[in-house]
């Protein structure tokens, strides 16, 4: 009898091991990643705000090992409605599966962009959380004109933090993009030379940010090259408790939802300084 429980505790604790692994395999800097089915169309959840539909679409775009229903129920939508914006939007459920097999901008532009764009909305608006962030730029890169306004709340945007070095040490990402052809390279360095090269031509973009995000080398190197009114930074993490401060403050005291219909441009040059 003794043997037995012996050899049951054993195998409990194998057990736990291996559970155990396998969460350290599957978290990666507080995300988690369990593979998710790829469709076509792309699911999605849209809500109107009424009846009319309104002249702008939100389009949301999760993080990794998010869902589509985190932008609702990490209260999101909850301060949408409170500063009173008047805009229709979509979460998307556009997972890390859709990022590794490159279909994530087809998605988007097929299954919800070009069909919002059918139903008659003016203004789209992507809002990325971390990996979204991601997303939102891709889209731009490969679609220039698509949308009309990108939020990245904690983009990711590489953690080479050799590259960031090297990037930091040519003088920041202009200076360092005119020296790194994009081709043949990691996506790293090609997201790096695009928005090197390109910044200027971005819709307009909104940054924002914790201090202490673990991604938050990558935001500093972006900051400089955005209009400095159009960068938000406050004490906290990568989290929806920081992302949901954040958004509050975009939705009620910036440009991003302007109330006269107006959409004003153009981007700071890369020496800008973001107190």
């Amino acid at each position: 009898m003794k043997t037995s429980h012996t050899a049951a505790a054993v195998f409990r604790r194998r057990v736990t091991l291996l559970c155990a692994l396998v969460a350290l395999m599957l978290l990666t800097n507080g995300c988690v990643y369990w593979p998710r089915e790829i469709r076509q169309p792309i699911t999605t959840s849209w809500s109107p705000v009424s009846d009319e539909r309104q002249a702008t679409l939100i389009v949301f775009l999760p993080g990794r090992g998010d869902t589509l229903h985190d932008f609702e129920r990490k209260g999101m939508i909850e301060e949408l409605r409170r500063a009173g914006v008047r805009a229709d939007w979509v979460s998307v459920d556009a997972h890390l599966g859709y990022y590794r097999d490159r279909s994530v901008v087809t998605r988007l532009r097929e299954d919800v962009i070009e069909p919002a764009r059918a139903q008659g909305y003016r203004r789209i608006i992507v809002v990325g959380v971390s990996l979204g962030g991601l997303g939102g730029l891709l889209i731009e890169r490969e679609e220039r004109g698509l949308i009309d306004g990108l939020v990245l709340l904690a983009p990711y945007l590489g953690d080479d933090k050799k590259l960031f070095a090297e990037i930091r040490a040519q003088g920041g990402p202009a200076a360092w993009a005119r020296a790194h052809p994009a081709e043949n390279e990691a996506i790293a360095h090609t997201l790096w030379t695009y928005l090197g090269k390109e910044y200027t031509h971005l819709p307009p973009t909104w940054l924002a940010y914790g201090e202490t995000d673990w991604l938050v080398e990558g935001h500093r190197l972006l900051a400089p090259l955005l209009p400095a009114d159009r960068v938000k930074v406050i004490a906290g993490g990568h989290d929806w408790k920081t992302w949901r401060v954040l958004w509050r403050e975009l939705c009620a005291n910036t440009d991003l939802f302007p109330t006269n219909g107006t959409v004003a441009h153009g981007a700071a040059s890369e020496s800008s300084i973001v107190k």
